[in-house]
């Protein structure tokens, strides 16, 4: 799955098939979900306030790996062990 950078600073958007989903901070250490449907209408909304502290580690690892995707973070560590001879 292929995140992209959204319009808005620090949020990631992802498609599947005809629904998006994004995630956001929300304050320090809090994030935000939202469920989009094909015409960019949110239909529903996770944050800080909606779940579990085990859910909130989850979406905290579901935006590091959002945020590691849209700014291809693999391919540049990549070529920087490529250029340091790693």
């Amino acid at each position: 799955m292929k995140w992209a950078k959204s319009d808005e600073d620090g949020r990631f958007i992802v498609a599947v098939d005809a629904i998006s989903v994004t995630i956001a901070e929300d304050g320090d250490f809090f994030y935000r979900l939202d469920i989009l449907d094909e015409s960019g209408e949110t239909v529903e909304s996770f944050g800080y306030k909606d779940t579990t502290d085990e859910q909130d580690n989850e979406m905290a690892r579901l935006y590091m790996l959002a945020r590691r995707s849209a700014h291809d973070v693999d391919s540049i560590l990549e070529k920087l062990a490529k250029g340091l001879e790693l």
